[in-house]
Formats: structure tokens, sequence, C-alpha cells
């Protein structure tokens, strides 16, 4: 952080990771040296926000026949920036118009099974995973193009 003039009774942190709890202490320093850090601050968590980091490494996993196995990395609770945090996934035949969208409410989810008997095995479709939370929907991973189990 900054360093802060001596005469100053505050400081703003700026730049903190949504609804996350952070303490804060304080170092003075003078031309004899640096004291002692305070002690912590009481707990104090930041206010809730959209989530701004979609999952990494969408995926196909294997799966049975009529499957689109879809799967990613779940992103960690420090980017969820708020209660109610969930995944989107959107997928669609590959060439086609119109995305079919799944909720998947687990926040450590990393994977969603589609089933549909008239898929052929091994067809292409386009796939992408969002993110949203209560206070709203967050960005999708960028469109990857994975197939149907065999």
């Amino acid at each position: 952080p900054d360093v802060i003039s001596g005469d100053m009774e505050s400081a703003m942190a700026v730049e903190l990771n949504p609804w996350v709890e952070y303490e804060f202490r304080v170092v003075a320093t003078n031309k004899i040296g640096t004291g002692d850090p305070s002690v912590p601050s009481r707990v104090i968590r930041t206010n809730e926000a959209v989530p701004k980091t979609p999952p990494a490494n969408v995926s196909g996993r294997s799966g049975r026949r009529h499957e689109l196995v879809i799967a990613w990395e779940p992103v960690s609770e420090e980017f969820q920036n708020g209660d109610g945090f969930g995944y989107i996934v959107a997928f669609r035949p590959n060439g086609t118009r119109g995305w079919k969208e799944k909720m998947v409410t687990s926040s450590d989810a990393s994977k969603f099974i589609y089933r549909d008997e008239s898929v052929p095995p091994l067809t292409p479709f386009e796939v992408k995973v969002g993110v949203y939370n209560n206070k709203g929907d967050g960005p999708f991973s960028p469109i990857m193009v994975i197939c149907s189990a065999e």
C-alpha cells in the first residue's frame, strides 16, 4: 500500500475483492526504523458484487451414448463475489442458432451432463459456461467445440 503521512488518521483500501473478509494492521516507520504492527482490526467483509471470473478450462469428458458431458474448473470462493453462486451451462449443436441454457446451482460443481436420445454419437456442440450469484449474471467462458459421447 501507499505510504501515509504521520498526521493522517485514516486511509482507504482500494481494489479489494468483493465478498471477502479482511483484517487490517498499521505499521509505523520513521528514520530510526519500523515498529511492530498494530493489533489486527475487526474482520470486515466487503460488499457483494456480480461475479467477474468465468470458469476456466471448459472441455468435454467421456460419457455414455447420447450424452454431452461438459466439464470445467470451478471458480474459487474468493472470486464468487457473493451468496447464491452457480453456473449457467449453455450449449447448441455446432452451426445452429439459439442456446440451450441449464442452471447448475452448486458452487463447487465441475461438470454437467446433457442427455438426449436423439443426439448421434460424436455430434459437435458449441459450449460455454457462465457464472451468476444473487447480484446478477457474470461473464461466460470462451466458446469451445466438444462432441457428444460415442
